[in-house]
């Protein structure tokens, strides 16, 4: 997969950081699609590759849109607005989560 590379960087990042002083501590599934929007990969990013059953939200995107926030081409909100990414769940999780990627934007 494209993003895997991305993925890795933030396992690396969340195994590296101290539990204890996290900002954002929900489970998130993500759900990777190809360009036709078929499912390719599901994980939770910072524990195991699979279906989180316990997941406070999900986040569906393609691998090519994920790549893109990854290496700040994009930035989250703009594959949002696009329509290009699909989040269900917690509301007050998803908000920290997407203020953790606006803090990682190209803005």
């Amino acid at each position: 997969m494209k993003s895997d590379e991305i993925i890795e960087k933030i396992r690396h990042k969340l195994k590296e950081s101290d539990p204890a002083r996290r900002t954002v501590v929900n489970t998130f599934q993500f759900n990777f699609t190809d360009a036709d929007g078929n499912l390719i990969k599901s994980m939770a990013l910072d524990i195991y590759e699979g279906s989180a059953s316990g997941a406070d939200a999900q986040v569906t995107i393609s691998d090519e849109d994920f790549f893109l926030v990854g290496t700040k081409q994009k930035t989250f909100q703009e594959v949002l607005q696009e329509e290009k990414a699909k989040i269900d769940g917690d509301e007050e999780a998803i908000n920290k989560m997407l203020e953790k990627f606006r803090i990682n934007s190209k803005n």
